[in-house]
């Protein structure tokens, strides 16, 4: 043990002065250089070493320094004894929160059970992690712990969400109406096939592959015809309507009676909807006009359509089935 008694005791003015200086530098040293605790103590502390040192300063001599040097080694054993406490009572806080992380991670996670013990393995390393540097271990294994399981939740809810989507793919398709089987009865007029046989093509030109449109074709006041002049004028105008039609379309094309005044044409064609377009266009755009005896007189009526043409292969069967009824809702009757 190294005595600073023979300092202390030398007469050499010298001397003393070095021991003061010592002292004062070694409480300065303490003061500046503690460990940090708990805030409150730590602050308290370093106003003791301060006092000390003030003390000292004021009354520098050798019985003054024995006692401030025996107050400083008193102040610095308890405040590392209390600071040990307040480090032990953070690192059992600790296992505390990691504890309480393990326990809810278990019961709240879908992650896979090696996560959870290895988490649960962290936990109890925690208990024995008593230095800076097992701590650093612990954390860095905690964020690969934790990554893990992360990793693992989001593939669980990828494939949550591929299940979802397959459950409404599947309700999509069970809330479609059924086809309903074509009667194949043609119309008695005109002895086109009907709207059955029409929309069970349709279903089939719907594959993308297909490359067919629908054309639907609705007959200007036809209703009004047959109401002023009767049915059977009505039926003659459907007829011619659908002869001039017929010149329009090529041998490929399939022809259908819609409703009371429409028709429906399934076209193959590689062409692009706008040149379909023009296609059909250049057939009815020219005046098409028919002279009828009715009773003593002749009248003579314009007979013409209301038209659209949908590209079956862009969108799904009831997708373009809302879009003729759409166009049919808003054609003049």
């Amino acid at each position: 043990m190294i005595s600073i008694k023979k300092f202390l005791t030398s007469n050499d003015r010298d001397s003393k002065d070095a021991n003061g200086r010592m002292a004062h530098l070694l409480l300065q040293a303490i003061g500046m250089h503690a460990v940090e605790g708990e805030q409150a103590d730590y602050n308290a502390f370093r106003a003791t070493i301060a006092d000390l040192e003030a003390s000292l300063a004021q009354e520098p001599s050798e019985s003054n320094l024995l006692v401030t040097t025996g107050a400083a080694i008193k102040a610095l054993r308890d405040y590392n004894r209390r600071t040990s406490l307040f480090i032990r009572a953070k690192s059992g806080e600790l296992q505390i929160i990691v504890g309480m992380l393990t326990d809810a991670m278990a019961q709240i996670t879908t992650a896979s059970q090696t996560s959870i013990v290895r988490l649960q393995d962290l936990q109890k390393e925690i208990v024995q992690a008593v230095m800076v540097e097992d701590m650093r271990t612990v954390k860095l294994r905690l964020s690969d712990c934790l990554e893990s399981m992360r990793v693992e939740i989001d593939r669980q809810r990828q494939e949550t969400v591929e299940a979802v989507e397959g459950l409404k793919q599947g309700l999509k398709k069970a809330q479609e109406p059924p086809p309903q089987e074509a009667s194949g009865r043609p119309d008695p007029l005109t002895g086109l096939p009907l709207r059955l046989e029409a929309e069970a093509a349709m279903r089939v030109a719907c594959d993308p592959q297909s490359h067919t449109f629908a054309a639907l074709f609705v007959l200007d006041r036809i209703q009004a015809i047959k109401s002023r002049f009767g049915s059977a004028l009505g039926d003659e105008v459907l007829l011619l309507f659908q002869k001039h039609l017929l010149k329009g379309l090529s041998a490929e094309d399939e022809l259908f009676r819609w409703g009371p005044d429409s028709f429906l044409a399934l076209l193959l064609r590689s062409e692009s909807g706008e040149q379909v377009r023009r296609e059909l266009g250049r057939f009815l755009s020219g005046r098409l006009e028919e002279t009828f005896e009715v009773g003593a007189r002749s009248v003579t009526l314009p007979i013409a359509s209301t038209w659209t043409v949908v590209p079956l292969f862009e969108s799904n069967y009831n997708q373009n089935l809302r879009k003729l009824e759409a166009f049919r809702g808003t054609a003049p009757g």
